[in-house]
């Protein structure tokens, strides 16, 4: 079997539907139409020296259609999600190619699997190029005859051409984004409270020297923002705490045990319960584990616990926030945690947010941030803040740090 991915903003799986009627018109063509979900099988029966082959076509479609991608609400969008950060990690040499090809897999509201078997044979490859062609459509796929501008997994778009790889090649200087009328909004979106403080940051970005993306959206407003409770942020910074600890290593399983039992911490999340039950950490572990005290430390913040967080080119003062969070007993520390108005943190949040754009793009374009920014600090306090505004409702170890 032969098999890609293709994905369009247009939804339109009829005209789907009737590409493959038209160019292979000596098929069987059975349909399946699940709403949202919709399915047709071609088979074109083989001959005496002939074997039979046999097109599938799985489509879904977004819960929302829509250009932006906004929210976690179903398959397709947690799809989508991944995809957009793993395309972030390429050491891509096109910037503007590859921010475009972003804004392009963002405004994506359909998927099909197209899966031919037992190859992806001339009649396929002619119904394939049809449906991208119309459709706008870009394709996520493997190496094959007819996908060889790459030797791992790649995008090409409509006309098959490379797009972007893991390695951060392309072969095309630019992408169609083409985005249906009636999903376009403006400025009039965003209330004043957004604009106000999206403004705030891009002061601060410049004061600091700080590259600044003025076409980056304002994140949500504090009505349309909800926090995690106070307990669950507590039991948070706790978990971070002990993983933080085992990541510098030099402590027993007895002594790192011994603050678990007595302040009863039990919020780890799976990837951190794997690091607690590991008995030689990696030094891939050990790095992740460490840098926790950074998302520690922005939490404790929230909680009031530090009056201020320090200038984003300096690390945390580890013994301070450890000592912040381990000295006290849990009823104590509890009782001293005040958490900070949604305004207070969504301020945070957004210079946060627009700082680690200009890390992200310093980094692609093997630059050194402006304002001499620590980008590890970044990450660690953008992780965590999206985490606490419970951004696309994402768990501890699920958290994307968009930009």
């Amino acid at each position: 079997m032969e098999n890609c991915t293709i994905y369009s903003h247009q939804m339109n799986f009829d005209r789907v539907v009737e590409i493959v009627k038209s160019k292979l018109p000596k098929a069987k063509v059975e349909y399946q139409d699940g709403g949202k979900q919709k399915s047709m099988v071609a088979t074109i029966k083989g001959g005496l020296f002939s074997k039979t082959k046999s097109l599938t076509i799985n489509y879904r479609e977004r819960e929302n259609p829509s250009y932006k991608l906004e929210q976690i609400e179903c398959g397709l969008t947690k799809n989508l999600a991944g995809m957009v950060n793993y395309i972030q990690q390429f050491p891509v040499k096109n910037v503007e190619l590859a921010n475009k090809f972003l804004f392009k897999v963002m405004a994506a509201n359909c998927e099909m699997a197209f899966m031919a078997e037992p190859e992806i044979s001339s009649e396929f490859k002619g119904v394939l190029s049809q449906i991208s062609e119309e459709q706008d459509a870009f394709l996520f796929t493997q190496p094959s005859k007819i996908f060889n501008r790459s030797n791992g997994q790649h995008f090409v778009d409509k006309n098959f051409n490379l797009i972007i790889d893991p390695n951060g090649n392309s072969e095309v200087n630019d992408v169609s984004v083409v985005v249906d009328a009636k999903y376009h909004d403006g400025p009039a979106d965003y209330n004043e409270e957004q604009l106000a403080r999206k403004s705030r940051s891009e002061a601060f970005l410049n004061s600091k020297g700080i590259k600044v993306n003025k076409n980056l959206p304002c994140l949500d407003s504090s009505d349309q923002t909800s926090l995690r409770s106070r307990m669950k942020i507590v039991n948070r910074a706790y978990a971070l705490m002990i993983i933080a600890v085992k990541g510098e290593g030099g402590v027993s399983p007895e002594q790192l045990q011994k603050p678990i039992e007595e302040k009863s911490i039990n919020a780890f999340s799976p990837k951190e319960q794997s690091i607690l039950n590991t008995n030689e950490l990696s030094d891939q572990e050990k790095s992740y584990a460490t840098w926790r005290y950074e998302s520690l430390y922005t939490l404790l913040w929230a909680l009031n616990i530090f009056s201020e967080l320090k200038s984003p080119n300096e690390i945390c003062d580890v013994p301070a926030v450890v000592s912040a969070i381990i000295k006290p007993s849990k009823t104590d520390f509890i009782n001293s945690c005040k958490l900070r108005s949604k305004e207070e943190i969504l301020d945070e949040l957004d210079k946060i947010y627009r700082i680690n754009w200009a890390c992200v793009d310093a980094r692609i374009k093997g630059e050194a941030v402006g304002g001499n920014i620590n980008p590890s600090v970044i990450y660690e306090r953008h992780y965590a803040l999206n985490w606490l505004t419970n951004y696309r409702d994402q768990e501890w170890d699920q958290v994307s740090t968009d930009t």
